[in-house]
């Protein structure tokens, strides 16, 4: 995405933020525009197969609206997100006393951070909600670290006032980010699109239309795997640009050749 393109964008999405609609259009645009998901706590290798979750059980109480993995080489850090609206408040009116909206939401945020502390919760999740999905194989023995990033409220409430950007920097943690829809509008441009997945009982799917990665397909056990049309189709597209290679008995070929034909359409 060029500067132009960016800058586009960007005038769309803060012309969405002004337009005061419910919760489920805002998960809708950032679905539909990778480019604003939050890269919280991201590590050196990025976002783990440039995937995010949209609407991960923990449990059948609890579904942050996105999940990612971020790895390093000897660690993975598991990001919750949780996202309010544009028009979420985080002080009562003339007041620095925090508003339900923001309470809310903060309580949110530490039920799941209660749920994950449980050692079989944990033990869950990585083993059975992300099964097949923790690739190379080798690296689920490594420690997961599990974050939180809530997005809330504008920019416009706090900014320039010290009592108010202190008291919500406070509720902060070294694993908890708080950010403003507003914030999610910046350096749009050095941010590389994802694929956005869901997660089915034995296998999931990639429901976006841009083919944006190899990875997920030379790692992951593809039978795990279900993609939609639209990227089957835009990875053909761009099949000239596809360089992950690997082994058979017909000698080196590329992984997208073997392995996109066996895969199911959605």
């Amino acid at each position: 995405m060029n500067g132009q393109e960016a800058e586009q964008k960007r005038n769309e999405y803060l012309q969405l933020l002004d337009s005061n609609q419910v919760e489920q259009v805002y998960q809708n645009y950032l679905e539909n525009n990778t480019m604003f998901i939050p890269r919280e706590f991201e590590q050196n290798h990025g976002i783990h197969f440039c995937t995010v979750f949209r609407k991960l059980p923990l449990s059948s109480d609890y579904k942050p609206d996105f999940v990612y993995l971020a790895k390093s080489s000897d660690n993975w850090n598991v990001i919750f997100v949780e996202i309010e609206k544009p028009s979420s408040k985080y002080f009562k009116e003339k007041s620095t006393e925090f508003h339900a909206d923001f309470n809310a939401a903060l309580q949110q945020i530490n039920t799941w951070r209660a749920w994950i502390d449980e050692e079989s919760n944990k033990s869950h999740f990585k083993n059975n909600t992300l099964q097949g999905f923790i690739e190379p194989a080798h690296m689920a023995r490594n420690p997961f670290y599990f974050k939180y990033v809530l997005v809330h409220g504008r920019r416009s409430e706090y900014e320039g006032n010290a009592l108010k950007t202190s008291l919500i920097r406070n509720q902060q943690r070294d694993d908890f980010s708080i950010i403003s829809f507003d914030s999610l509008a910046e350096n749009i441009e050095r941010k590389y699109p994802l694929y956005v997945a869901v997660k089915k009982n034995s296998y999931y799917e990639l429901i976006s239309n841009e083919f944006v990665d190899e990875g997920i397909f030379s790692w992951m056990n593809t039978d795990l795997l279900a993609i939609s049309k639209g990227i089957r189709d835009d990875a053909m597209a761009k099949s000239a640009n596809w360089h992950h290679y690997h082994i058979n008995e017909k000698g080196r070929v590329k992984v997208m050749d073997e392995v996109l034909p066996k895969i199911k359409i959605i």
